[in-house]
């Protein structure tokens, strides 16, 4: 086990750039999976997320993790591999 717990997980786009059309699933599990299986190393994509909530757009993700007694905040891009063992953005 990595050490790391996910806090909360969101994954998708707005379908075709429209700001009413708001396409995200929660991937809290998929991700903890991901992580537990990968080493702490997960790249950000359909098939390791577990879902496509805006099929022919460019996924974002957000994530909170908790590790070595702290929480720690994670964004990428889909298609980007993402170390939940280091980095992210401390909470203040």
């Amino acid at each position: 086990m990595s050490g790391v717990t996910v806090e909360s997980a969101v994954y998708g786009a707005l379908a075709h750039g429209d700001e009413n059309s708001a396409q995200a699933s929660d991937v809290k599990s998929a991700l903890q999976n991901a992580i537990n299986s990968m080493d702490s190393i997960v790249v950000i994509n359909n098939d390791n997320m577990g879902v496509d909530p805006s099929p022919g757009n460019t996924k974002h993700f957000g994530a909170t993790i908790t590790r070595d007694g702290g929480t720690f905040y994670y964004a990428c891009q889909e298609g980007q591999k993402v170390d939940f063992q280091h980095g992210g953005t401390p909470s203040a």
